[in-house]
């Protein structure tokens, strides 16, 4: 029995998926995972999550009063913007 105030874990296949994500768009973007392993896997945790949770790995670093909407309109779905445009991963997911 899970305690009700734990949030769920989301699915091993959600989680091994954007496991896969993050190493493929780290080497595409020329970028590196962070070196604490701790962080990453908060981060995938977290964009698997949101998988379940809206059909898109949003960003986890940002409160969005209405992840559905946001997540139509892409700009924090990972990699976000900033990612894409910038180099800079709000969550520490991608370093340089």
């Amino acid at each position: 029995m899970t305690d009700a105030s734990e949030p769920a874990k989301p699915s091993q296949p959600n989680i091994d998926k954007m496991w896969a994500y993050a190493r493929k768009y780290a080497a595409k973007s020329g970028t590196s995972l962070h070196p604490d392993v701790s962080v990453t896997q908060t981060v995938v945790e977290g964009l698997a999550k949101h998988i379940e949770e809206v059909g898109r790995p949003l960003c986890p670093c940002v409160f969005y009063p209405d992840p559905q909407a946001e997540a139509k309109l892409r700009r924090w779905v990972c990699a976000c913007d900033e990612m894409q445009n910038y180099k800079y991963c709000h969550c520490l997911l991608f370093v340089t």
